[in-house]
Parts: C-alpha cells; structure tokens; sequence
C-alpha cells in the first residue's frame, strides 16, 4: 500500500506515460480481483509491457488530441492517479480514470474529475465505466446517467456464407472516408469523431456498407482481436455487418474476434448468441448526460477508451 499525505496535481506530460499506464493497469487488475475475475498473484503483478503493445497506440492517440490530461502525484513525486478526457464535436468523455490501489478513498478521484471532466463542459457528456462502485458513485455526481450496460462477445471466427444483398467498399484514409464515417457517427451519436476516425483509417481496416448504392453504416474490422465501431443506420442491418468483420478475421486467420455490445442493441446480441458466441464476464457501464445516442444500432470500438 502506498501511503501519502499530500496529493498534487498538474497536466500530464509525454514522459508519464510509462508510470500513468502502470496506474491504469494496477487499478484495473486490482478491480478485477475484486469480482473474482484474477488471482491475487495477478494483480498484485499484472501485465503491463505486453498490454502497452496493443494499447499503447491508442493512449498516445488520446493523449495528443485530449481535451484534459491529468496527472496526481504524492508528496515523493509517484504517479498516483490519472484522468483523461476528449472532446470530439462538442461531446466530452472520460476515457481514462483510475487512481493506484490503496490511495482511493482520499480524494484523489474527485480532484482528478474536477479537473479532466469539469461539470458544465460539453454539450453532451460520455463516460464507459467499469462497474467499480465507488467510481460509478462519483460518476455520477459529475452530469451522467445510466444508458445502458455493455459486454464483449467472443468466438473463434468462422467463414460465414453472406446473402445479404449488401456491398462493403473499403475505406481509405482521407478526408473522404472520414466524412462518410462521420455522416453516420453524427446521425447515430449526435457527434462526429473525426480525429478518432482518422486514427482508426490508419490502426484497423474499414468499410463502408451500401445497399442498392445507398450507404446504409460501416464497419472497422479486427486488429488482434479487437473490433469496431460497426454501426447501421437500420437496427436491421447489423448483421450482416458482424458477419463481414468476422469473416475478414476469418481469412485473416485470427484466433479470436471480439465484439463490444450495448446490450439494448437487441438484433446484435441475438445475431451473436445464435451464432455461438460467448459472454465475457467483463461488463462495462455506458453513462451520458441524454439517452440520445441510438445504441441499438452501434458497437463500440474495442478496447472501449471511447463510445
């Protein structure tokens, strides 16, 4: 247990990465410990240089288009708890929150938000949370609400027949793409992610899906066994979405494919359990400050950092 009697706090800087990371990690272990997910060995030494691998990208992509990056420090200068948020078209979230194991309870999470998610900031405010319940209970003091519960489903992917009548057009990074994926994101969220549509032209494969030569949603494909965001202007059409992404993780000859699904997103959830996918014990809160957005026809981007 860390002990400390001064908490201070500033901007993150490029340089805190490494210990800002191990933060996220530990706290997230030692939660998962606590809903009985890991043994006491693994979070007490969880995997950090191996997640950094996949995930790092992603958290230098945050960090340098972040709308607040926070950094708590204790009175020896250790990294004791980190918040991040980004504004995408007025729309704020938190992707990051989490504070070292035996320094909660002290303050620190509070003085963190204020910070990265000020109350009164955004016109819209997201948040996906772990269903820790001492972090769900200061979310919700910071402008959120419950929306809806998420869960990753897995399986290891098949070559599906596909009969749909749909076209999937690949998607090339430019301004282009970007605006088609955004038309789609602002007419489902209520916001474009330009910046992280960008990053995902250039992280994952993407496609654009079209009926009849009309765009009817996109999907981004698995890069390791993440996947998405795959939405559809049509609940409908899900489907064959989801068949399309793990076709291609198929062919490309991966050995699991996962995808992050609000579970009001009736059709996906059904389409998944009917073709044998599993539920993952992991479960992760969707909170905003409106029910707006149309979850029902959306998957997340995995790793879920954002909606």
């Amino acid at each position: 247990m860390i002990s400390t009697t001064v908490t201070t706090y500033r901007p993150f800087a490029a340089t805190d990465a490494p210990e800002a990371f191990a933060v996220f990690r530990r706290s997230l272990f030692d939660y998962l410990h606590r809903i009985g997910m890991v043994d006491a060995e693994t979070a007490a030494n969880p995997p950090i240089e191996t997640a950094w691998a996949s995930q790092g990208p992603w958290i230098e992509h945050l960090a340098a288009t972040a709308a607040e990056n926070w950094i708590a420090e204790d009175d020896v200068g250790r990294v004791i708890g980190w918040a991040l948020s980004v504004e995408r078209d007025g729309a704020l979230e938190l992707t990051h929150f989490f504070v070292e194991p035996g320094t909660q309870a002290r303050g620190i999470g509070r003085g963190l938000l204020e910070r990265a998610f000020p109350i009164g900031r955004g016109k819209h405010r997201v948040i996906m949370a772990t269903q820790d319940p001492r972090a769900l209970a200061l979310y919700l003091r910071f402008g959120v609400n419950y929306i809806t519960t998420s869960m990753d489903m897995v399986r290891r992917p098949r070559a599906l027949e596909m009969n749909s009548g749909i076209t999937f057009e690949r998607l090339t990074p430019g301004d282009e793409s970007v605006r088609a994926v955004g038309d789609i994101e602002a007419a489902i969220l209520g916001h474009r992610r330009e910046a992280d549509v960008r990053f995902l032209l250039g992280n994952r494969a993407g496609w654009l899906a079209r009926r009849d030569g009309s765009v009817i949603g996109f999907a981004f494909g698995a890069n390791g066994s993440n996947s998405g965001p795959i939405a559809s202007l049509d609940p409908s059409d899900i489907p064959p979405l989801l068949d399309h992404v793990e076709n291609e993780a198929a062919a490309a000859g991966l050995e699991e494919v996962y995808f992050a699904v609000p579970m009001m997103n009736d059709v996906a959830v059904r389409h998944l359990l009917a073709g044998g996918f599993q539920i993952e014990p992991f479960y992760v809160k969707v909170l905003a400050d409106s029910r707006s957005m149309q979850l029902d026809r959306w998957v997340h981007t995995g790793p879920a950092f954002i909606i």
